[in-house]
């Protein structure tokens, strides 16, 4: 595969002359080429579908369509593979890609937040991998090197993520001293899911709603095929097999809600075991110094393997972390289990590739979870006591949200079609809903406790926020006219990773907090990124 595989064999450090990514990185190309098909298009060829399977010659329109659009996708992808570039050129990778519209990019290492690698099996039986680089600003990766030997891929990462740390130390060594200065790196698994585990996963996150996501552009197509497979009297042959009647009919809904929701929950658990089958999270701690010298720890670094078909080999460093969130759903509460999630540097912009890089530990128990806190967050207290915010939450969400919506929905009936029961809506709605605002309040908590923070919310089920006061990058109190009667306020606090905020907090403690976060922000000189 062209003079890439001699350099990676003679574990090159370097890429100084241009290359071409393997001829497979073409299935890459496709692959990404069909996923935003399906992302950005699908709706719009729902209406192609509903033509195609209502026409007489159907079976020829189809052929003629997944030839014409299979031989569009293969030549993009080819041209793809064909113009695309790269090299290393020394604290820089750069770039060159595109077809008609050519891109030439350069990316220092000092800009890279992530470097991630991914084996689909496609590559597996050749050690081919693919590179991906995320970069702060950017939307998704900056860059995905598809089809390149692993070792070259281990290589590249490695040199940056140390040329990363000498830059964060304050000091830059060449290649040779490093390796002399360099004494040991000790690694351990802190994580890992069994199957049970990722069942656990599946049935208990939000993944199983991605189910109607997928389903919902093509649900009109499906309506169509459907009325044409089952008629009328196939229906109603299935209600008289169920007992005919009322009843029939009634278990006849039963078992479509009841095959709808095994899909669902189906579909996540298997989404769960592709993704994180074998998953592992190792925690690798770099200790530097010469033979002469006491070693000392400098830098913790969070590895995570996992993936079925695809390998996914993710690395993160400590010192990016800024938060440490821990979630389940109602369902999750019953297993008894929680998901973890690992709050990175982001560049603010919520796509859908920053999502997919997220550092999601699944399906830990309570106790593992207070274990990797620790890991995360050393000097963390083992409890942050919180408080509730103010009863006013209530009367505001019942108020605003529920009582005054109602009022204007129901004051047309009233006026224009005397329809006068509909006074009762305003009652009725509010009655309803309260205990369900009522819970929301009561899962709405706060607390401070030796330099760490600690944001709760919920509703059946729960997210718990934990954070260092010196990573947060500003903070703001904020009071609402009907706030300042009442003396309370809105504290919102921006860290790297995302913005939080609690309100109806009483305005003095809002004050203190906000005094507190100044006075780490200043003070702790601990690396906050």
């Amino acid at each position: 595969m062209s003079s890439l595989d001699n350099e990676a064999s003679e574990n090159s450090l370097t890429i100084k002359e241009w290359q071409r990514l393997s001829s497979l990185s073409v299935i890459f190309f496709i692959g990404k080429l069909l996923t935003k098909i399906v992302k950005d298009m699908l709706p719009s060829l729902a209406p192609l579908g509903v033509i195609i399977f209502t026409s007489d010659n159907k079976s020829f329109i189809l052929m003629l369509v997944a030839i014409g659009a299979s031989s569009l996708i293969l030549l993009s992808s080819l041209l793809q593979y064909w113009f695309f570039k790269y090299k290393q050129e020394g604290d820089k990778v750069l770039i060159n890609d595109g077809v008609f519209k050519k891109n030439k990019r350069v990316i220092a290492f000092d800009r890279i937040q992530n470097i991630n690698i991914l084996q689909p099996i496609y590559f597996k039986f050749f050690n081919l991998v693919t590179l991906q680089i995320q970069t702060a600003g950017a939307k998704g990766n900056e860059a995905d090197l598809a089809g390149i030997p692993e070792s070259l891929a281990n290589n590249l990462r490695n040199i940056i993520l140390e040329k990363k740390s000498q830059t964060l130390s304050g000091k830059y060594q060449s290649n040779e001293e490093l390796v002399n200065d360099f004494s040991e790196q000790k690694s351990e698994i802190i994580a890992s899911a069994s199957l049970m585990d990722l069942t656990k996963y599946g049935i208990s996150s939000n993944g199983m709603f991605w189910f109607f996501v997928i389903l919902a552009p093509i649900m009109g197509m499906l309506d169509d095929i459907l009325e044409k497979v089952f008629t009328k009297e196939d229906i109603q042959g299935i209600i008289e097999l169920l007992g005919g009647g009322l009843s029939g009919k009634i278990i006849a809904v039963f078992l479509s809600v009841f095959t709808v929701f095994f899909l669902m929950f189906t579909f996540s658990i298997i989404g769960a075991i592709f993704r994180y089958y074998h998953y592992q999270l190792t925690q690798t701690k770099t200790f530097s110094g010469s033979n002469s010298e006491k070693q000392s720890l400098t830098d913790i670094t969070f590895k995570r393997i996992s993936g079925l078909l695809t390998r996914y080999e993710e690395s993160l460093k400590l010192n990016k972390i800024q938060s440490f969130v821990t979630k389940t759903n109602f369902i999750g509460k019953l297993l008894a289990v929680e998901h973890i999630t690992l709050g990175q540097v982001s560049s603010g912009q919520k796509n859908q590739a920053q999502k997919q890089s997220t550092f999601i530990i699944p399906a830990r128990t309570f106790e593992q979870t207070k274990t990797l806190l620790n890991n995360v967050f050393d000097d963390s207290p083992e409890e942050i006591e919180t408080q509730r915010i103010s009863k006013r939450y209530i009367n505001k969400t019942v108020a605003l949200k529920l009582f005054l919506p109602s009022l204007i929905v129901s004051l047309p009936f009233i006026i224009f079609n005397e329809l006068y029961w509909f006074y009762l809506l305003p009652i009725v709605i509010p009655t309803i809903f309260l205990p369900l605002v009522y819970r929301r309040w009561k899962a709405y908590r706060f607390g401070m406790k030796d330099g760490y923070a600690r944001f709760e919310r919920g509703l059946f089920g729960y997210r718990h926020i934990t954070f260092p006061l010196y990573k947060v990058q500003r903070a703001e109190v904020r009071q609402s006219p009907i706030q300042r009667r009442r003396n309370l306020a809105t504290l919102k606090v921006y860290l790297a990773s995302n913005q939080l905020q609690m309100q109806y907090i009483p305005f003095d403690v809002a004050n203190e907090w906000l005094e507190e976060i100044n006075k780490a922000i200043h003070l702790d000189k601990r690396p906050w990124y």
